[in-house]
């Protein structure tokens, strides 16, 4: 059996080869949505260098007009409450040194903009005087069409739905008490045996926290090719959750 001080020396010499960039990508953090200071003006929030891809949002969802940062939040239309929505990414650094290193449990840590899984689009809601008073978080499918040689792991479109599960447990929402279901619009079905429609909300400590959740096919859309009954079809559903957490009074 390996003496103590030989087991010591191994792992000194161990450390002493290990890549200073992958250990970087195992010890380093980044910005989030979280970082974001709800009622707290633009001098507050994470400074442009946290995030990248600033853009005039869109109700959760692709980009638009471009930005420098949160500060071009005027650039970007009201919505009818008022506010204005600036879309934002996360880092991206860490992705592109995990992948140069074919590490992929980093880049699985580190690839897009995720909350604990599920690609998100991500995005900030100001109002004319540069306040903070709502983020919104949206699941994106976008990353299902990205052709990564090392994909990293990600809830697919058909689980996005189940993202609304997971904030409302953080949040505290009480399914039977804070939520209800919003009835299907016509031409609206089932997939599978399934058809949700739910929103949830929930005052606390200042904020007024909104959470929904679809899965349903619209209008026309089929789980079988009406051309060859025998062949399924495929993405032809809507599925989908969208957390919005306001500042009391908006």
């Amino acid at each position: 059996m390996p003496s103590r001080s030989l087991i010591t020396l191994i792992l000194a010499t161990l450390c002493a080869f290990t890549d200073p960039v992958v250990s970087k990508t195992q010890a380093a953090d980044r910005a989030t949505i979280w970082d974001l200071k709800l009622g707290a003006d633009l001098s507050k929030q994470p400074g442009p260098d946290a995030f990248r891809a600033f853009a005039c949002g869109s109700d959760g969802g692709a980009p638009r007009a471009p930005l420098d940062g949160f500060d071009g939040f005027g650039r970007c239309p009201a919505e009818p409450d008022g506010l204005r929505e600036v879309y934002f990414e996360y880092d991206d650094e860490l992705e592109y040194i995990a992948r140069a290193h074919d590490d992929e449990r980093a880049i699985s840590r580190w690839a897009g903009t995720h909350e604990v899984t599920f690609p998100v689009i991500v995005s900030a809601l100001f109002d004319d005087a540069g306040m903070l008073r709502g983020i919104r978080m949206v699941t994106d499918a976008r990353p299902e069409h990205r052709n990564d040689i090392t994909e990293a792991e990600r809830k697919k479109r058909d689980e996005a739905y189940t993202l609304a599960s997971v904030m409302a447990s953080r949040f505290n929402i009480d399914p039977a008490h804070d939520c209800e279901a919003i009835p299907p619009a016509d031409g609206e079905t089932p997939v599978g045996d399934l058809l949700i429609k739910r929103v949830c909300q929930r005052t606390d400590g200042g904020r007024r926290i909104v959470i929904r959740a679809s899965l349903f096919r619209k209008p026309g859309q089929s789980g079988y090719n009406p051309q060859l009954p025998t062949e399924l079809t495929h993405g032809q559903f809507e599925s989908s959750a969208r957390l919005e957490i306001y500042q009391a009074g908006w």
